[in-house]
């Protein structure tokens, strides 16, 4: 294979080149929309029909009436409730993969990217989120397609069969190690995270696959070996050689020496992840470049790479972006807001919202380029109440940050989230803490009391309606990560390698 590796990363170094150059094109393109950017709205607003008398909505159009035919219809997370259903033609599809592609582009050209050869951490069982859409083959891609993407041969039939038997995480591992690229992608840190956890963590298993090839490789089919001749890279006999013979695990340097930069979401309440991430992915060994802002309903910033910190801008190709400040009193244009102030976004797009309102909120950094840098703080007015008690996200963000802060280390291993839970019975109606992935040894004494406090303390009315009797006390349950994720997912199906977005507060009710 050491042959095939060494023509594989030539065909790699001259796709390199090609990006380079597409991306500095990029640069010059966003460059010339950001100058252009006033007039495009404004020829936006007359094309969509927007005016002084449009109202604001925060209601989707239905899904029935607005989707064509042979239209993809994208659930959203469901997070705040019940999943919202968007539909997606072949052409807003490939406008959202545009927006991701030139991000890419210039993040390759502006931050010198010296091995741009992309790995994507996406579902390999397909489900019905925007995530799997995007990353959804219909046909085999070619092979140069591979050396640049290695992830999209996970597509293969030969290549999921062997998923089927070994793992997902193996899986991954025998294509990171094969193909070495320098940059990873994964919508959620999450994601990430619970990869390399895995590889740590159940090493025997996740690099079962690495052994079988190196060791047995007529266990694996001929079209599998196939396509992973043609994933190989220099190196990758030796990488996959120290894989399989290593008894303990081994660091992604020793496995995936090129990789040096990965994407992911940094928004929200996915602190505890970045952390986590931050201890096996140290800087500066490793670059973390955040993601932009998108929601399956619209991309909501686009990102700017001309300083050393990305800014996220509200420019996205095709969107008219509005703000609604804290009192709601009047709708901004991007132009008029104030830096350190938090705005709701309000978009209008040409697939069917006029004034939506996002449930958004971003903080105003800075301006770039005439145009805020938004920084995305929260969803609005997502929250509970039993019985008045109107418990919100960022009550319970804050208080569960105020539980870590008293007890370091409590997330090492796992992390915390908050249900509201209706037992029934004599039982009182309630909040439970869910307990992620950890040890139920390792958890501090009175953690669940600790928090029943803490929310008492920020939030009075439910310290009223606790010390009446009409809330009961929080209640602490220890899950794996499979199991999360069915709680996450509204009970359907979920795959521990699936994306999904960590929260957390999760206003559905603990109990199917």
């Amino acid at each position: 294979m050491s042959g095939a590796g060494i023509a594989n990363d030539l065909g790699r170094f001259a796709i390199a080149v090609l990006l380079r150059l597409a991306g500095w094109a990029a640069v010059l393109r966003h460059r010339a929309r950001l100058s252009v950017h006033p007039l495009r709205e404004r020829r936006l607003r007359r094309r969509f029909g927007i005016g002084p008398s449009t109202a604001i909505t925060r209601d989707l159009p239905d899904v029935d009436a607005a989707a064509g035919e042979g239209d993809a219809v994208a659930l959203t997370s469901g997070t705040a409730g019940e999943p919202k259903r968007v539909p997606y033609s072949g052409r807003r599809l490939a406008a959202t993969r545009a927006v991701f592609v030139d991000g890419m582009l210039r993040l390759i050209a502006r931050r010198r990217v010296r091995r741009p050869s992309l790995y994507v951490f996406g579902a390999l069982d397909p489900d019905r989120s925007l995530s799997s859409l995007l990353v959804r083959e219909r046909r085999a891609p070619p092979r140069f397609i591979l050396l640049q993407a290695p992830y999209r041969a996970q597509s293969d039939p030969a290549l999921l069969e062997l998923k089927e038997r070994y793992g997902a995480s193996a899986l991954r591992l025998l294509v990171l190690t094969l193909a070495n690229p320098g940059m990873l992608y994964a919508t959620n840190p999450s994601t990430l995270s619970a990869f390399l956890e895995e590889v740590e963590e159940e090493w025997e298993a996740s690099a079962a696959l690495v052994r079988v090839a190196v060791r047995d490789p007529r266990r694996v089919s001929p079209a599998a070996r196939r396509i992973l001749r043609r994933l190989a890279s220099r190196g990758s006999e030796e990488r996959l050689a120290r894989v399989a013979e290593s008894a303990s695990p081994l660091p992604i340097t020793a496995w995936n020496p090129a990789f040096t930069t990965y994407v992911c979401w940094t928004g929200g309440a996915v602190t505890p992840f970045l952390e986590r991430l931050d201890r096996r992915l140290p800087a500066p060994r490793f670059r973390r470049e955040p993601m932009y802002s998108m929601s399956t309903e619209t991309v909501a910033t686009i990102p700017d790479y001309r300083r050393a910190e990305t800014a996220f801008l509200p420019a996205a190709p095709g969107v008219v972006h509005e703000f609604l400040g804290q009192s709601g009193a009047r709708l901004r244009g991007a132009r008029e807001l104030e830096p350190g102030a938090v705005y709701e976004m309000v978009v209008s797009h040409p697939f069917g919202l006029r004034r939506y309102a996002t449930g958004d909120r971003f903080r105003v950094e800075r301006f770039v380029g005439g145009l805020p840098d938004l920084r995305f703080v929260g969803r609005r007015g997502r929250g509970w109440s039993f019985t008045g008690e109107k418990l919100t996200a960022g009550q319970v963000d804050r208080a569960l940050r105020m539980l870590e802060a008293e007890h370091p280390g409590l997330c090492d291993e796992g992390w915390l989230a908050l249900f509201p839970s209706n037992p029934g019975g004599a039982a009182l109606p309630c909040y439970r803490l869910a307990a992620v992935g950890g040890d139920s040894s390792g958890l501090p004494e009175g953690l669940p009391e600790r928090l029943d406090g803490l929310l008492g303390d920020l939030n009075l009315e439910y310290r009223a309606k606790r010390a009446s009797g009409r809330l009961g006390e929080v209640r602490l349950s220890v899950v794996d990560r499979a199991g999360f994720l069915r709680r996450a997912a509204g009970g359907g199906p979920a795959h521990p390698d699936a994306q999904f977005k960590f929260e957390r507060f999760y206003p559905r009710l603990w109990e199917e």
